[in-house]
């Protein structure tokens, strides 16, 4: 099974959550939130067609747990790794959450960033930036 690679900015950390998924904090955000990622390859067989339209979808089921959730945003593209989607919402409980789905068509790449209070506007940025420079080997 590949591993993932991901390449933070600096002042990016990992914080131990025992039993969680892969997190990342921003010490230079006052209230960081979690950017999350986590690993799924196919199996041997017939591979799913990934497009950026599925990918983007993807990310509308992962957000629906936003309490009072908004789209602000969703868009899709090329990438280092191959495909993304992305969705952006804005909700009461929490704040903000994105989430990205990567794919080159056999691994995907899940990634959500959550924050429970108003995010500073570069660590937004930055996890735009780390999130479409991940990939995996």
């Amino acid at each position: 099974m590949p591993s993932l690679k991901v390449k933070l900015f600096p002042g990016w950390r990992e914080s131990n959550h025992p039993g969680a998924l892969v997190t990342y904090v921003r010490d230079a955000s006052q209230h960081s939130g979690a950017l999350q990622f986590s690993l799924a390859h196919h199996k041997p067989g017939a591979l799913p067609i990934s497009t950026e339209g599925m990918l983007v979808e993807l990310c509308k089921k992962l957000s629906s747990k936003v309490n009072d959730g908004k789209i602000v945003s969703s868009k899709s593209g090329k990438c280092g790794f191959g495909l993304f989607g992305t969705v952006t919402v804005r909700g009461t409980s929490p704040v903000h959450f994105q989430a990205w789905v990567l794919s080159n068509q056999r691994d995907f790449i899940l990634i959500t960033h959550t924050c429970m209070e108003e995010p500073d506007p570069k660590e937004l940025q930055e996890a735009e930036q780390i999130a479409l420079l991940t990939g995996c080997g």
